[in-house]
C-alpha cells in the first residue's frame, strides 16, 4: 500500500549557514579551457578539499546552471553566466548523495520574502544526518537560492534509505504543482522505492516498485543498485531504472552489504499514474559473468518518449569494460539489444547521459587507458564526451571527444560503494558524475577531478560542450553556454 507523508515546511534556519546571501564568487579557472569541446571551471571552492559526486541542471528559461555536490555534507553552487563563474549558495551539514533539478515557475506576482517571480524552483536531495539519519530530505528554493524551504521526511524508510535520486515534472504555471520523484532502495530488502509529490514537494506518497511485479521482486531480492530516475517531458510519464544480479547470487553473496557479486541484470519500471502504479521490464541480462556495476546505470528520455539506459558491462571480456547503450520506443515494455558507445580501448566507468530531441543522446563517462587499473601503476583518466543523434536505431552512431584537458585521477576506482573501505580500494571520486542539455542545445558536464596527484585534494568540475551538434534540434545556438548575465 502507499505510504502518505505529510511534513512541516519551515524556512531553513542554522545550520544552513550559507542561505542569506549569495556567497563566495569563484574566479573562473578560464586557463584550463583549452580542450576541444569548449571550456572548464573548477565549481567547488578552493579550500574545500573533498568535493565529490556532483549533479548538475540547467534552468531551460533562462540558462541558470546549478550544481550541488557532497563535501562533508550538502553543497549547491549557481553560476548566471553559462559556467564560467560560480556563487556558492547553500552548505549543509548531512550525509550527502545528492541530486538537484529545476522545476516550474514560482507562484509569487511580486517580489517577497523568499520568492522572485519569473524564476524557477530548484530542488536539491540529500541524505539526512539529522533529525532522522539516513532518510531523505528536501530542500527548494525560490529566490534563486537566497533562501532555502525543507521538507525533512520528503522520503522515509524504517530500514534506511540509500542512493536517493531526484526528477521532476515542472508545472507549466506554478511550482506549487510540480511533480517531484524520489527513487531510492531500503537497507533491508532492498526493494526499490518511489516518493512522489504533486504539490511541489511538500506531501510524498510512497510505493514499492515491486508491488506489482512478482518476478522483478524474486529476480532483485535483497541486493539493488538504485540507478536514476526520469520523467517524460511531455507525458511526464515516470521511469525509474535499477541493476541486480539474481536470487542466488543475491542471498549467497552479500546481500545489499558487500557489493560482490556480479550485478548483470538491469531493470526498468514505468508509471503512467504519477508513481502510484508500476510496470516492470528487464533490459538486459548479460548472464552471471559479467557486471555492470561500474556504476551506475543511468536513464534518459527524450523529447520524443524514446526512453534509454546506458550502464558500463565487461560484455566483450572479463576485463574490458565499455560503455553499452540500449532504446525503448515502447514505454519501457522491449529494448533493443544493447550496442557499444565508447570507441577507445581500455576501462570506462560512471556513464551519465541527457536526451534532447527525438534520437539525441549525450553521454559522459570516464576512461583510462589501462585494462586493469590500480593505485600501484597510477593509472591516469580522463572525461569523455559522446553524442548521437540516432539513438533509435538498430545500431546507431556515436561521436566521441574528450572533456577534460588533462588527467581528472590516478589509480583504481572503486566501485563497491561502502565496501570499499573494507577492500581498500580507491573511492576517492566516490560514485557519480553527470549531464545535462542547456538552452542552445549544448551539454553541461559536471564530475569529480583529482589531477594526477594519487589520493590527493578532489574538486567539482564543469565543462560545456559546444564541439558537436545540438541536442535540441532547432535551438538557437547563440544561448548554448550562456546564462541571464551573459556572455
Amino acid at each position: 500500500m502507499p505510504i502518505s507523508i505529510r511534513i512541516r515546511r519551515w524556512i531553513v534556519p542554522s545550520p544552513f549557514t550559507s542561505i542569506l546571501v549569495a556567497g563566495l564568487l569563484l574566479v573562473p579557472d578560464l586557463a584550463r579551457g583549452g580542450t576541444s569541446t569548449g571550456f572548464t571551471t573548477q565549481v567547488s571552492p578552493r579550500s574545500q578539499t573533498n568535493a565529490t559526486e556532483p549533479s548538475v541542471a540547467v534552468d531551460p528559461s533562462d540558462g541558470t546552471v546549478w550544481v550541488a555536490w557532497q563535501a562533508s555534507g550538502t553543497h549547491v553552487a549557481r553560476s548566471d553566466d553559462g559556467g564560467r563563474s560560480w556563487h556558492q549558495m547553500l552548505s549543509e551539514s548531512d550525509v550527502g548523495d545528492v541530486d538537484v533539478r529545476i522545476g516550474g515557475p514560482t507562484a509569487c506576482m511580486v517580489p517577497s520574502s523568499g520568492c522572485l517571480p519569473k524564476t524557477r524552483r530548484v530542488y536539491v536531495t540529500s541524505l539526512e544526518e539529522t533529525p532522522l539519519p539516513l532518510q531523505t530530505h528536501l530542500a527548494y528554493s525560490d529566490d534563486r537560492g537566497a533562501t532555502w524551504t525543507v521538507n525533512n521526511v520528503a522520503a522515509f524508510n524504517p530500514s534506511f534509505i540509500d542512493r536517493p535520486w531526484l526528477a521532476v515534472y515542472p508545472s507549466l504555471v506554478s511550482a506549487t504543482s510540480d511533480s517531484v520523484y524520489i527513487a531510492y532502495h531500503d537497507f533491508s530488502a532492498s526493494q526499490i522505492w518511489v516518493a512522489s509529490s504533486h504539490d511541489g514537494g511538500q506531501v510524498f506518497v510512497q510505493t514499492n516498485v515491486f508491488a506489482n511485479d512478482p518476478n522483478a521482486e524474486v529476480q532483485s531480492f535483497c541486493n539493488t543498485v538504485p540507478s536514476d530516475i526520469e520523467v517524460d517531458p511531455n507525458t511526464g510519464e515516470v521511469y525509474v531504472q535499477w541493476i541486480t544480479a539474481d536470487p542466488v547470487a543475491n542471498t549467497t553473496q552479500g546481500c545489499n552489504i558487500s557489493q560482490i557479486e556480479n550485478f548483470h541484470q538491469v531493470w526498468v519500471a514505468h508509471s503512467a499514474n504519477g508513481g502510484i502504479i508500476w510496470d516492470a521490464h528487464l533490459v538486459f541480462d548479460g548472464g552471471p559473468t559479467t557486471n555492470t556495476d561500474k556504476i551506475f546505470a543511468t536513464l534518459a528520455v527524450d523529447r520524443a518518449g524514446n526512453i534509454y539506459s546506458v550502464f558500463p558491462d565487461n560484455i566483450t571480456a572479463s576485463d574490458r569494460f565499455d560503455i553499452w547503450f540500449s532504446h525503448s520506443s515502447d514505454k519501457a515494455k522491449t529494448w533493443s539489444l544493447p550496442v557499444k558507445v565508447d570507441s577507445d580501448k581500455g576501462t570506462h566507468y560512471f556513464p551519465w547521459i541527457a536526451g534532447g530531441s527525438n534520437g539525441r543522446v549525450d553521454f559522459i563517462w570516464l576512461n583510462s587507458p589501462d585494462y586493469t587499473p590500480t593505485d600501484t601503476e597510477q593509472s591516469p583518466w580522463w572525461t569523455y564526451f559522446a553524442q548521437t543523434t540516432d539513438g533509435t536505431d538498430a545500431v546507431p552512431k556515436f561521436n566521441q571527444t574528450s572533456a577534460s584537458s588533462s588527467v581528472m585521477h590516478v589509480g583504481g576506482i572503486c566501485t563497491n560503494g561502502i565496501f570499499c573501505s573494507v577492500s581498500g580500494g580507491n573511492r576517492d571520486l566516490a560514485d557519480s558524475i553527470s549531464i545535462a542539455i542547456d538552452r542552445g542545445g549544448s551539454a553541461a558536464l559536471v564530475w569529480t577531478d583529482q589531477g594526477r596527484v594519487l589520493n590527493g585534494p578532489t574538486h567539482i568540475e564543469y565543462g560545456c560542450v559546444t564541439a558537436q551538434q545540438s541536442a535540441i534540434a532547432g535551438a538557437n545556438s547563440g544561448l548554448s553556454c550562456k546564462g541571464p548575465a551573459g556572455p
